[in-house]
């Protein structure tokens, strides 16, 4: 375990370098824009990065009497022409600049000291990281979370992901106070878990009545900033059993290939699923804002799944993987499927229905069993690799990747 955790804490001298270049980067912002605070926010003000993380949040504060009905990204924008950025759009647009691996978000918020001054969601943000820099007492327990969970594709809030984000796993270690605590609590949550750090509710039946109910989920988590609010709204069901399940294998036998990421290895698929047909399909994905491109990708992977089992093949297993370009993988049981197609009609009672089911299909003929009639179709594909490969010219993908091609 020492080696992991030496793996996923910043060193000395990673710590002091990154220090330099935010400082030189708060430096050039503050020459640019006079009458604002420039806080440094995300898991590098509250010391919950793993190392080799780059991603840096910086919160321009404005003035609350001043700017509260001003448009304030548009302020922030024009303040820093010269310096390249893209605009990022969110409920309130935010600027990215990449500076060789360092990646730095600028988000103009508010400057507000409770949640009930909020203008924008993104106002509360720097009072979520001011909550866990005051009540964080383990950084490594937060640590190690966050490597557990990423390890197991569980990390990340994007829509693309709906896994854990790093305040959701900054309040429920907090809450549990380590890592061991966590998993074993974790273990044991029910179909829905409550979770309320400040005790700002007297029961559940509390909780429920007074958060958003589109906001319910399996998991409830209160936000201590903003106790109407769920944390882990964006949370899915599916991501909260998996974590749950590899929180009981994790008891069963405490190893730490649990921290280490599982690099997408073809050759590895292949030998695990020799008695099956593996189809490997490399996605270009569009360009754009990466939450949007990741649904976009999710929605595409979703769809040739879903037209894989719709045309009655059985998929044993399958996942996506994406760094640069995106990899699709289904693993399907292999065989082919009869060269006609059954495509039933109405039942052969509705006499009107049946008529013009024969006009419709004169061509072919029209067979009956003993409650509709039907007509046998040729079928276009009988081996799975050529029907996925078909799908490629299909419009809907098209709108949603630059381009698919078939590796295996």
């Amino acid at each position: 375990m020492q080696s992991i955790i030496d793996k996923i804490t910043p060193s000395k001298k990673e710590r002091d370098k990154v220090a330099q270049i935010i400082n030189n980067f708060f430096k050039k912002i503050k020459s640019k824009i006079k009458d604002v605070v420039i806080e440094l926010g995300g898991s590098m003000a509250k010391d919950t990065w793993l190392s080799g993380d780059y991603d840096i949040d910086v919160f321009v504060k404005f003035p609350y009497l001043k700017y509260r009905n001003k448009d304030i990204s548009k302020i922030l924008q024009e303040k820093l022409k010269g310096i390249k950025y893209e605009v990022m759009h969110g409920s309130r647009d935010y600027l990215q600049v990449k500076q060789g691996k360092y990646l730095f978000e600028i988000i103009p918020v508010l400057n507000i000291n409770h949640s009930s001054r909020n203008m924008n969601i993104t106002d509360v943000s720097p009072l979520h990281a001011r909550y866990v820099k005051k009540n964080n007492k383990n950084p490594l327990a937060i640590r190690l979370t966050k490597q557990f969970l990423k390890a197991n594709n569980l990390y990340g809030a994007e829509s693309y992901i709906k896994g854990f984000s790093g305040y959701v796993v900054e309040l429920l270690v907090i809450y549990y106070g380590d890592f061991p605590s966590l998993v074993k609590n974790a273990s044991k949550w029910k179909s829905q878990t409550i979770l309320d750090l400040s005790n700002y509710y007297k029961n559940e039946k509390e909780v429920l009545r007074n958060i958003n109910k589109d906001k319910l989920g399996n998991l409830i988590l209160i936000d201590p900033v903003q106790p109407e609010r769920n944390a882990a709204a964006s949370l899915s069901q599916e991501k909260y059993f998996e974590f749950i399940n590899l929180c009981k294998k994790y008891l069963q036998n405490p190893r730490k290939e649990f921290f280490i990421e599982k690099k997408f290895d073809i050759k590895e698929l292949k030998k695990q699923y020799k008695n099956y047909e593996l189809i490997i399909l490399q996605v270009s994905p569009l360009s754009g804002k990466r939450d949007v491109i990741g649904s976009k990708l999710l929605k595409a992977f979703n769809y040739i799944k879903e037209k894989i089992s719709g045309e009655g093949y059985k998929i044993k297993n399958s996942n996506w993987h994406w760094n640069n370009k995106a990899v699709f993988y289904y693993i399907v049981e292999k065989k082919k499927l009869p060269k006609e197609i059954v495509h039933y009609g109405p039942p052969r009672n509705l006499i009107e229905n049946v008529k013009k089911f024969k006009e419709k299909w004169k061509n072919h003929k029209v067979l009956q069993d003993n409650f509709c009639v039907y007509v046998k179709l040729k079928r276009p594909y009988t081996n799975v690799k050529d029907y996925v490969k078909s799908l490629f010219k299909d419009n809907y993908l098209k709108n949603l990747v630059k381009s698919i091609k078939k590796v295996l």
